[in-house]
């Protein structure tokens, strides 16, 4: 840590940071003060020649203002194309008086002529204005109109200069004070592009405070007609907010505009809408019963009130954002935010004054003490109603909400309800926010998890935020890490950018260095261009929509960022600089990698990564992926490339001691969604891990660097499911045994593989659970990843939120999560279900029963995210995942939901279609990949030194076996030196040719016996044929030791005649046919034993069956067709009859089924309950298999009750 930690020189120098040393740049260039002086100095000097013109005694002088005009305009045109209502009033009227003449103004009747009226006072003209003086008012409007412009552009835009402009206003009004309704001046909409088309255009105005809006919109429209100096659609309309005084205004109110454009449908009115892609278009009727398209346009906001809380009041021009989702969350975008602020569309309205300068007063702390009253004091059943309105939150019924903002003061005791009773409150004016900041000081805190919550744009307030920025600083730094994505993305939904989750992001990174690098990378890959520390790069004008609207973000990230490098020191600034350098290589060899003809592509990336090996042998740094993983160099021709569609490199770095690190590039894809879905899945498994639950989960780091590129880590040891599965053929997909067989061939001993089968089986059921929930799609077998150790894993998270991936026109993801039979035949350890399936299904539903719980933080957390410009992660990702967690049910009620998840899943053929679709897709990028040196059917290298040395190895004799199709497989007879014992091992006629093959390939001169082809006519699996190979095997092997020790000796030789675990496994080497082996199955009429759970809960007994095991074959040897049937008894009527669904042939039958009696607890109590299995049959008698009666009044039903109860004889009742 010294060789990045802050030095005394670090100290010294911070010491001396000013506010402008941290200052974004902004984004839109400025307009320079010369040019500008240059136009004024021509419309002054204009205006004087036409002032002179005017007082010329010849009245044959024509008067003529174009030269006025002219310089008006381009005084516009400097300023973006924009002219205002004023402009266009002085110079219609300074043209008018030109063009009259001499012609002025008289008394009518002797009457004076009213010039304008204000309340009880008039202008009026006493006397006629001489044509100098005419020319002299109208110019001095032109000069208001211009000078106004110039104050309203310099507020709106970046500029070098500042406009002088006179404080009419000088009192202060308490915002308290102001009784008059919200009212807005829409004017112009300035620039609108030649590509609308539309008949009319409306624009809809509301007031919005968080994610709640106030009062109803407003809407205003005006035609298609163009007017202007420049083009502009005029409204110049007033918009009164009737039913919003402005004393009922939050602090973080703000007025939100929304553009839309109208047009009659035609036939092709596609070509006739703009922003096709991402507008929000709908289909009304109009007055005449026409068809009317309206096509969303554009947004944009601003905010009542500024950080000194004073409110906006005069005239603003607003930039118009392109039509996206999130224009409801988050704060207004601040000015000059706008990548093209001067071409865009840009909006001109007004605010009154209201007679003063309304500001919004400090809210006084109030020394009285609030009532806090006992929470045990209300009724039983008010109490549970109030923590199950808590704990459902937002979608609750109105009525609920109310009822638990009036008992609010009974809640302080509890945390968790905060968030939701100031989500209940009615209003957040200046009123109304002195009690609730009063109930926020009084509330027991939060923990740092419940205050996330806090920080979700439905809480604007910036006390609130405070208090959750206080409560969040508790977290642990490790814990830190784990929502720091989140912390960051909180930051866009303070209404101010001097926000206190701000400091507490800077002072955590002051504190850890590895808190400081993976803030960096979350704010460099949220920013454009290649050094955004310095200046943010121009967005290019084809940008999506999407990432145009990420810009209303970049200056408060770069401040961030700015902050953040100027806080860390020097020497943690410079790694991340060299950080960034290498990424920026990386990025580049990538896209050359891409354009270089196939041939050439492995020589391309070899030249790239030289380049960067030279940069870190110069620049020693760290990775992206964490200040852990230090980096000097690169082993340039151990790097390659995957080949998949972006081409990711697979490179080799060289770390500080020599050994390899390895990583991934990838360019092309944006990895946000990979780096968030694996967060997700890491919160989940340490959630599980809280509750004593490790699902064994293996998950990696996914940093983006950038626009579509990042480092990912690799995880070593592991093969994707396609290439195990295409071992078994082009087919493989529909087989069950390729796993079990690789886990094999990769574990050979007995231990090291039930230790593999175990990983496998919590590993699947961990993402089993993960991918259901936050719906992870285009699961193909290249996306599902298995590691030698039997750890399941997946990758590669491109569509997630249900955003199911499409083959022509049909969804390709058809199950709730990805099981197949091979990957049940691994759980169960073959082909017959058993009872180690319970433990996977109970896995499960005891994984998504926890997620559950924890229901409200994955929400949080998601929700959090959606201003991220993450494909996919909006209001509606939010919603879908709230209904992946089945709110509305019981924990029994969700288990047996996601149990019949299990079965449809595994029951569904289309996965496995899916997966050979993918194999026959992928066909084209495969290689038959022969590393020389291993035999495919042992996955490792073994010696004599490992194994110790061969004595003798003689063929004992051959056994005929079945598993799945006949083959004959070789029994050896291994003697080794100091083992007194002689080991079996099992190899069949092909294992025998591919060792020959592999010896010969490496001792080409060695004079060893040739085993004839496998290739027979007829059929090979025979008796015959293995006669006639038992001598051709013994006279190979007695070639292979008589030769030379380097030769038969080997570790090639050793290898082959390594223990593997079908070696090791229990086999009869005398007899002459081995069956696969089946599982045990009782031949006793009444055995086995069934899994319950009870509990009474909201006024019912709920009774889940969940497994039974071990049950005896029926009568007639068959395997039952097994369901449960459930009594209350004594119960004469069979009115508390129940029972399950019916599994077929099956003794070790799953059911996860749940059967409710919703009755009074001592009704219940003085019951027992009478559960029985059955077998059913169609055409005879149900056949009775056990059962067992339970005595409820022995039981503490309040709590839950699971256990395996065992199955014996019941007596007719």
């Amino acid at each position: 840590m010294k060789n990045i930690a802050r030095t005394l020189q670090d100290d010294l120098r911070d010491a001396e940071i000013k506010p402008e040393d941290i200052l974004a740049h902004e984004p839109v260039s400025s307009i320079s003060y010369n040019n500008l002086m240059i136009l004024l100095e021509t419309l002054e000097s204009e205006i004087e020649q036409l002032e002179q013109a005017a007082t010329n005694p010849n009245r044959h002088t024509v008067l003529s203002c174009s030269g006025v005009v002219q310089s008006v305009k381009a005084i516009c045109a400097l300023l973006g194309c924009i002219d205002t209502l004023d402009i266009s009033d002085a110079i219609s009227q300074l043209t008018s008086v030109c063009e009259n003449g001499q012609n002025v103004l008289s008394y009518s009747g002797g009457k004076m002529d009213i010039v304008s009226e204000s309340g009880d006072y008039a202008q009026v003209n006493l006397r006629p204005r001489t044509i100098v003086e005419q020319i002299r008012y109208r110019c001095h409007h032109v000069r208001d109109s211009i000078q106004h412009l110039l104050e309203i552009y310099s507020n709106a835009f970046r500029v070098d200069f500042c406009v002088n402009a006179p404080d009419y206003i000088s009192s202060s009004i308490p915002i308290s004070n102001v009784s008059e309704t919200v009212m807005v001046h829409v004017m112009c909409l300035h620039r609108p592009p030649v590509t609308w088309k539309h008949d009319e255009y409306n624009l809809g105005a509301q007031v919005y405070h968080g994610t709640r809006y106030i009062g109803e919109a407003v809407v205003t429209q005006c035609t298609n007609e163009i007017t202007g100096i420049y083009p502009r659609l005029t409204f110049n309309s007033w918009l009164n907010f009737e039913g919003i005084p402005v004393c009922t205004l939050p602090r973080e109110s703000r007025l939100i505009f929304v553009l839309y454009g109208c047009s009659v449908e035609t036939s092709d009115d596609a070509g006739n809408t703009s922003n096709a892609g991402t507008a929000e278009t709908s289909t009304i009727n109009g007055t005449n019963g026409e068809k009317i398209v309206r096509t969303e346009l554009g947004w944009t906001s601003m905010q009542f009130f500024d950080f000194d809380r004073a409110m906006a009041q005069g005239t603003f021009l607003l930039s118009l954002w392109p039509p996206t989702t999130d224009k409801f969350l988050g704060p207004a975008p601040a000015k000059g935010t706008h990548p093209f602020g001067d071409t865009y569309p840009v909006l001109g309205v007004e605010i009154p004054n209201y007679g003063g300068r309304i500001v919004f007063p400090e809210t006084p702390v109030n020394p009285v003490t609030r009532p806090r009253y006992d929470f045990y004091s209300l009724d039983c059943n008010l109490r549970q109603e109030l923590i199950d309105t808590a704990e459902q939150g937002y979608p609750c019924a109105l009525d609920k909400r109310e009822v638990l903002w009036e008992k609010r003061h009974y809640l302080q005791a509890l945390p968790h309800a905060l968030p939701k009773i100031l989500h209940a409150a009615h209003s957040w004016d200046f009123a109304s926010v002195i009690d609730l900041h009063d109930l926020l000081r009084s509330w027991s805190p939060l923990s740092p998890l419940q205050a996330l919550e806090l920080l979700l744009p439905r809480y604007p307030d910036m006390e609130v935020r405070k208090y959750a920025a206080k409560w969040v600083s508790n977290i642990h730094q490790d814990q830190l890490m784990d929502f720091l994505p989140q912390l960051l993305q909180a930051l866009k939904h303070d209404t101010y950018e001097g926000s206190p989750m701000a400091n507490l992001l800077l002072s955590r990174s002051l504190e850890s260095p590895r808190v400081a690098h993976h803030l960096y990378w979350l704010l460099v890959h949220n920013l454009p261009g290649e050094s955004p520390q310095n200046t943010i790069e121009a967005i290019p004008a084809e940008t999506d929509a999407q990432v145009v609207t990420q810009a209303r973000y970049h200056r408060r990230n770069q401040m961030l960022l700015r902050a953040l490098l100027a806080t860390c020191g020097e020497k943690l600034s410079a790694r991340f600089l060299a950080q960034n350098m290498i990424c920026r290589s990386l990025a580049e060899c990538a896209q050359n990698v891409k354009q270089s003809k196939e041939s050439l592509r492995q020589k391309t990336l070899i030249q790239g990564m030289e380049v960067v090996n030279q940069i870190l042998m110069e620049r020693p740094t760290s990775l992206p992926l964490g200040p852990e993983l230090e980096v000097v160099g690169v082993h340039v021709r151990n790097c390659s490339y995957f080949n998949s569609n972006t081409l990711p490199l697979k490179i080799n770095f060289v770390g500080p001691d020599g050994g390899h690190v390895p990583a991934i590039f990838k360019s092309g894809d944006d990895l946000q969604q990979d780096m968030l879905t694996l967060q997700l899945v890491r919160v989940m498994d340490k959630l599980w891990l809280h509750e004593g639950l490790d699902l064994k989960m293996v998950t990696f780091d996914c940093v983006p660097t950038g626009h579509k590129k990042g480092m990912i880590e690799m995880v070593t040891d592991a093969e994707t499911l396609r290439k195990i599965q295409v071992e078994w053929g082009l087919t493989g997909s529909f087989k069950d045994k390729p796993i079990a067989e690789w886990l094999a061939k990769q574990n050979p001993s007995q231990l090291e593989y039930q230790r593999a089968v175990d990983n496998f089986t919590v590993s699947c059921a961990g993402y089993s659970v993960a991918t259901y929930i936050l719906g992870i799609c285009d699961r193909h077998n290249d996306n599902i990843m298995l590691k030698t150790s039997g750890h399941l894993f997946h990758i590669d998270f491109g569509k997630f939120l249900g955003d199911a991936q499409m083959f022509g026109n049909f969804k390709r993801d058809r199950t709730p999560f990805v099981l197949t039979s091979d990957m049940a035949y691994v759980i169960n350890g073959g082909d017959r279900p058993s009872t180690k399936f319970h433990h996977f299904v109970d896995l499960c539903c005891q994984a998504f029963n926890i997620v559950r719980k924890h229901g409200d933080l994955i929400l949080h957390l998601l929700a959090l995210m959606a201003p991220a410009g993450i494909p996919g992660v909006t209001a509606d990702a939010v919603t879908y995942v709230r209904k992946a967690l089945l709110p509305g049910q019981s924990n029994p009620e969700a288990a047996a939901s996601f149990a019949k998840m299990i079965h449809i899943s595994l029951k569904s053929w289309f996965t496995q279609f899916n997966f050979f679709l993918h194999n026959l897709a992928q066909l084209r990028f495969s290689a038959d990949e022969d590393n020389g040196e291993l035999l495919s059917f042992v996955p490792r290298t073994y010696t004599m030194a490992l194994d110790g040395r061969l004595q003798s190895v003689v063929v004992y004799g051959y056994q005929k076996r079945y598993d799945l199709e006949k083959y004959y497989t070789y029994i050896l007879k291994v003697t080794r030196q100091n083992q007194p014992d002689p080991a079996y091992l099992f190899r069949s006629y092909k294992e025998f040719l591919e060792f020959h093959q592999k010896l010969c390939l490496h001792y080409p001169l060695a004079k060893l016996h040739s085993l004839p082809s496998g290739i027979h006519v007829g059929r090979s699996n025979v008796k015959t044929v293995a006669d006639k190979r038992l001598p051709e095997i013994r006279t190979f092997l007695i070639s292979l030791f008589n030769s030379a020790d380097e030769i038969a000796h080997s570790d090639l030789v050793y290898t082959f005649f390594h223990p593997l675990l079908r070696d090791q496994q229990e086999a009869d080497i005398h007899v002459a046919k081995v069956k696969e082996t089946k599982s045990t199955i009782p031949t006793e009429r009444v055995c086995g034993e069934i899994k319950l759970s009870l509990q009474y809960h909201r006024g019912a007994l709920t009774v889940m069956v969940h497994h039974a095991r071990s049950l005896p074959v029926t009568t007639s040897g068959q395997e039952p067709n097994t369901y449960v049937k459930v009594y209350l008894k004594p119960d004469p009527t069979k009115a508390t009859k129940r029972k399950t669904k019916v599994v077929r042939k099956n003794c070790f039958p799953s059911f996860m089924e749940t059967l409710e009696y919703r009755m009074p607890l001592d009704f219940i109590q003085s019951r027992q309950l009478q559960v029985t299995v059955w077998s059913h049959d169609s055409l005879q008698e149900n056949e009775f298999l056990g059962g067992v009666q339970l005595d409820l009044s022995k039981m503490n039903l309040r709590e839950e009750i699971i256990r395996w109860f065992p199955l014996g004889y019941l007596p007719r009742t």
